[in-house]
């Protein structure tokens, strides 16, 4: 967490305190990332990170709290990696988006299975994050295409295609990635035009059918 700018240099307690946090931010992550969520203790962490207890209730207000802090740390490095390139066409561009995702699922597979694409033990608190998540993901992609994200067709039909996508890659890393992360892009597109095509059908539009027209267009290029 950010310190306001005062002006005036942290104080030792203050650097002791960002300290402890990042310990158990550290701790989270490391154990979340083995394990389900309803299989990690409050002590785990606590123990993991080196410090007492109740410091875990005193910076995070609990597992919960602390939880959906490690799933937006994840989803800061899911963003960070995966960040829209703005060069090329964009059905190209969308492509080397959606593998860079795969392929950091694939590097951080616990953190991908536990933290990512499965979040069906939490709470509140965890479930907006993973949803803040989906939903900024989803608007990258429909600004990519020169679509409205805000339109109530594709909102429908883009919660489809992104948990379509979240189904299929915790099965293809459960089962030991059986495909190739370009296989896997080339499904991904397959389902991000149906949901396209759904949307159009709902309420038809220029920019869904250019938008279409341009995935089709790069899908018969890479086959």
């Amino acid at each position: 967490m950010r310190q306001p700018v005062t002006g005036k240099p942290p104080t030792r307690r203050q650097l002791a305190a960002q300290e402890t946090r990042q310990k158990l931010l550290r701790a989270a992550l490391t154990n979340f990332s083995q394990r389900p969520y309803a299989e990690v203790t409050v002590g785990d962490i606590a123990r993991s990170a080196g410090v007492a207890h109740g410091l875990l209730s005193h910076h995070f207000n609990g597992k919960e709290s602390l939880y959906a802090e490690a799933v937006r740390e994840i989803d800061r490095r899911l963003r960070a990696a995966t960040e829209m390139s703005h060069h090329g066409p964009a059905g190209e561009r969308l492509r080397r988006h959606l593998a860079a995702h795969l392929r950091f699922l694939a590097e951080n597979e616990g953190a991908a299975v536990n933290l990512i694409l499965h979040h069906g033990e939490t709470g509140d608190l965890a479930w907006e994050s993973f949803e803040a998540t989906r939903r900024e993901g989803v608007r990258a992609i429909c600004e990519l295409l020169g679509l409205d994200a805000d339109e109530p067709a594709l909102q429908l039909s883009m919660r489809g295609y992104g948990a379509a996508c979240d189904e299929t890659a915790l099965l293809w890393l459960r089962s030991g990635r059986p495909f190739a992360i370009e296989a896997l892009v080339n499904v991904w597109i397959t389902f991000l035009s149906a949901a396209l095509r759904a949307a159009r059908d709902l309420a038809p539009t220029p920019a869904l059918t250019k938008a279409l027209e341009e995935l089709e267009a790069r899908r018969a290029d890479s086959s």
